[in-house]
């Protein structure tokens, strides 16, 4: 029985350090260099600036569409590759990213026809602002894959909730004082339900927004909130993990 409450509290370090890997990115929205940093289109911004020209606009535009496809194609097989992030929300994400590209493709055709300036140089702000790839998109795939994995940390504990509540029966059965390792389970059962409580609402108030809500002031604070709210899930899962081993260890 030991051996197997071992294990089994040796598997949660492996699954913390899965939830805590998708939440600890989150603060990031995007690589700060690399195929989808800005520094991508550091010669066709410096071309812009020497002289504005519907060439000189063109080239950085078409850079910059293209850098958000890289960006939007690695997230996407980010999604794909999760083992945390449900069907659902993986679905709902891998429609925003396709739907984005999509609009981004009709842009750059815009972008690559046109020859007055002024209309070039809208069809060029409307690449972040109508599209937010960087400060929506990105965060929002970060946060959900991260939420999800809260979740699923949650339904490992469970497992380890039961073997040890067994084992605590176990031990009482025994005669052993099993108090310090009641103290500890609960604790960590409460730490879990913490966490999933912060972080199973994210997914249904992360997908929804969009560019305009961003553009607006609205989401941002909801970015923000969620980002928050993963930093103490990562922390009460922590505390969890400790207290597993912690009634583990008063178990001996």
């Amino acid at each position: 029985m030991k051996s197997r409450i071992t294990a089994l509290v040796a598997s949660l370090a492996v699954g913390a350090a899965l939830v805590l890997a998708s939440a600890g990115i989150v603060a990031a929205v995007a690589p700060a260099s690399g195929p989808s940093g800005k520094d991508v289109c550091a010669t066709q911004a410096a071309a812009v600036k020497a002289g504005a020209t519907v060439d000189t606009l063109r080239a950085f535009g078409d850079c910059e569409i293209n850098r958000r496809f890289t960006t939007l194609t690695d997230v996407s097989s980010k999604i794909t590759g999760s083992k945390v992030i449900t069907p659902s929300d993986a679905s709902a994400l891998q429609a925003e990213i396709g739907s984005t590209q999509s609009g981004l493709t009709s842009l750059k055709a815009s972008i690559d026809s046109e020859t007055a300036l002024p209309a070039l140089k809208a069809d060029i702000a409307k690449i972040a602002t109508d599209y937010r790839v960087y400060l929506l998109v990105v965060p929002q795939a970060n946060l959900v894959n991260g939420a999800d994995a809260v979740l699923v940390a949650q339904t490992k504990f469970a497992g380890v909730n039961t073997t040890l509540t067994a084992r605590i029966a176990d031990a009482k059965a025994h005669g052993k004082d099993t108090t310090a390792a009641q103290a500890d389970l609960d604790k960590m059962n409460a730490s879990v339900t913490a966490a999933a409580g912060l972080a199973s609402p994210l997914p249904a108030a992360l997908l929804p927004l969009t560019p305009a809500q961003y553009n607006g002031g609205t989401a941002g604070p909801i970015l923000t909130s969620a980002r928050t709210a993963l930093g103490t899930a990562r922390d009460d899962l922590k505390s969890a993990i400790a207290d597993a081993k912690a009634c583990r260890d008063a178990l001996k």
